[in-house]
């Protein structure tokens, strides 16, 4: 990694430059979410960071409208471009209405590898100068997951190189060149 830097959950916020690719890895329960959450909160202008949490809602409503969430004024070439992007593009061309095919129970018309790609096309269409995702890997392949992470984590791949993307994961994949911010989980005293 470029660098490497180890935090508490309830650390500072991170200070995060245009065009920086930070991840923030650490097992489960050792505070990535409230790190990302902590970001978010520490920019306070709701246009400067945009969270995109693990289980973020879909909606039972269109493609199109899910997308929407993210960016108000998302064209349809914009939506489609997204989509395909994070590897949807197969999924889309079998909709029977494209964009504006309903998701007929939000996220149980999906899998959990095609909610978590629609989650990410959400985060690849939205205007926000800063992107934190969390887990956005989770539930993908095996092979998927590693490649997503290094499209993720490289300027001008999946988000412009003059956006931030910090992504809070588990794992990272051998060579990526991105700061790393490692997460400890407080040692708590073990009931008796």
């Amino acid at each position: 990694p470029a660098s490497e830097v180890r935090a508490r959950p309830q650390s500072v916020p991170l200070e995060i430059e245009a065009g920086a690719r930070i991840a923030v890895v650490g097992p489960s329960g050792s505070g990535k979410t409230t790190l990302l959450l902590a970001t978010a909160d520490a920019y306070g202008n709701p246009t400067a960071a945009g969270y995109f949490a693990e289980d973020a809602h879909v909606f039972d409503t269109t493609v199109r409208d899910n997308l929407l969430v993210a960016r108000g004024d998302v064209t349809d070439a914009e939506a489609v471009a997204g989509l395909r992007r994070v590897g949807l593009g197969p999924w889309l061309d079998e909709l029977p209405d494209g964009l504006a095919t309903v998701l007929v129970g939000g996220a149980a018309a999906l899998s959990a590898g095609q909610r978590r790609r629609l989650l990410l096309a959400s985060a690849v269409v939205s205007r926000f100068p800063i992107v934190l995702l969390d887990e956005p890997t989770e539930h993908l392949d095996v092979a998927d997951g590693p490649r997503m992470l290094i499209d993720l984590l490289t300027p001008g791949a999946l988000f412009s190189a003059d956006r931030a993307v910090v992504v809070a994961t588990h794992h990272l994949p051998d060579d990526l060149d991105c700061t790393t911010v490692t997460t400890v989980a407080d040692e708590y005293p073990r009931p008796r």
